[in-house]
């Protein structure tokens, strides 16, 4: 008896998984899908050793050539891409990346909320309310404003006028229970220039997260891909450097 129910829930498992797929909604680091603020380099992957000889005479002159392997080295700066943010970046007291164990990088209650917004406009605790019941059992919060969109076909726009929590809503979101991160489809949490103008700077950050509680911020998430998909458990996964405000996250979901 004992065997039939083990095999009959272990069918059931794999037809579950079967019926569940991985769904990436960070975006990759090469130069055609990174955008930067000005000023700021894009990610840059170095060859320290190559397995071929130098293609021509504009090559660098300090690489292992025709090398027995191919290394590299990678400059970037940490809030480049998708990625999250801890208190560190708005307080010098605040925890940093190392104050986080793995266990915060993975949600099993991830829930996606669509709400529309065009430029500057902020996302409301009206907004937010109607969906209450969810976001009382959600870990990880993504919403999908449809901002997006404008991340390729117009940049600056996607950097300089987009939507943003609104103070009120951060302060609303941290108050729930089991609330643990929160993000959106846009280039911050915030609209940056308005953050960045504000006395004191960066308003919305500060609510998110020096509000007592260890908060992660995920900003620049690629949220499009998750529409219509039954969210299952969400893994946001940076480099582990313990003394960083800031990390580029792979972040990924299983979905049914």
């Amino acid at each position: 008896m004992f065997a039939r129910r083990r095999l009959e829930s272990d069918g059931a498992a794999c037809e579950r998984k079967a019926n569940e797929m991985v769904i990436q909604f960070s975006y990759p680091l090469d130069g055609s899908s990174v955008v930067m603020p000005s000023g700021v380099r894009g990610p840059d992957l170095r060859p320290r050793s190559r397995m071929t000889p130098p293609s021509g005479s504009g090559t660098p002159g300090d690489v292992r050539w025709n090398s027995y392997n191919n290394t590299s080295f990678i400059d970037a700066f940490v809030h480049t891409g998708t990625h999250v943010d801890t208190a560190f970046h708005v307080s010098k007291d605040g925890p940093r990346l190392g104050d986080f164990g793995l266990a915060d990088f993975i949600f099993d209650h991830p829930v996606l909320l669509e709400i529309p917004k065009g430029d500057e406009e902020e996302i409301l605790v009206a907004d937010l309310k109607a969906h209450e019941k969810k976001l009382r059992e959600a870990d990880l919060l993504l919403v999908h404003t449809g901002y997006s969109k404008h991340r390729a076909a117009d940049p600056e726009r996607y950097m300089t006028k987009q939507p943003g929590f609104s103070v009120e809503a951060a302060k609303y979101l941290v108050s729930l229970p089991n609330l643990r991160c929160a993000g959106a489809d846009t280039m911050g949490i915030e609209n940056i220039p308005r953050g960045r103008a504000a006395t004191p700077p960066f308003p919305v950050h500060t609510a998110f997260m020096l509000s007592g509680r260890k908060f992660l911020v995920l900003e620049d998430p690629n949220t499009a891909p998750l529409i219509g998909k039954k969210l299952e458990r969400a893994f946001v996964i940076p480099l582990l450097f313990p003394e960083a405000e800031a990390m580029m996250v792979t972040a990924f979901c299983d979905a049914g």
